[in-house]
């Protein structure tokens, strides 16, 4: 919707449309929160199950990109959560939305960089991880840029 027809919205058409981005970035704050903290145990877990296959094998070769992989995929799950807590700020107070779309742009890049570094480490490409992992935190941003305040009104 263009600025112009924006303007011509009711005023009570202008709220409700606040509210439903207000909403979606809610939703998608509580989906950072709770896939963040079930990430951050996976994390954990691939950390010590790699930590697990060295002491079983009883040598580290190979096991450097792993230890990496599962080390950034504790590090994005712990900006998820961070990203959450922002989202909420957000939502109450709409000025602080445009950290928000910081915040999902730096998931979206990290989520890449471990898909590749899985790919170095000899994994398979994954279309639907590859979506999710960008369509999540793009939909994070759009609510966030809807929920931000427009300057010039």
């Amino acid at each position: 919707m263009t600025r112009g027809a924006e303007s011509k919205q009711h005023p009570a058409q202008r709220e409700r449309r606040k509210n439903n981005d207000k909403q979606r970035t809610k939703i998608f704050k509580d989906y950072f929160y709770i896939g963040g903290i079930i990430a951050v145990i996976a994390g954990v877990i691939a950390i010590l199950g790699v930590s697990a296959l060295v002491a079983l094998a009883g040598n580290a070769d190979g096991t450097g990109l792993l230890y990496a992989s599962s080390i950034l995929l504790t590090i994005i799950s712990v900006i998820e959560i961070i990203a959450g807590a922002k989202g909420l700020k957000a939502c109450k107070v709409p000025e602080n939305a445009g950290k928000c779309v910081t915040w999902g742009i730096v998931i979206a890049v990290l989520s890449i960089i471990s898909m590749v570094i899985g790919l170095i480490g000899g994994g398979e490409f994954n279309i639907t991880s590859l979506v999710l992992n960008l369509l999540v935190p793009g939909l994070y941003v759009s609510g966030a840029l809807k929920t931000k305040p427009n300057v010039n009104a």
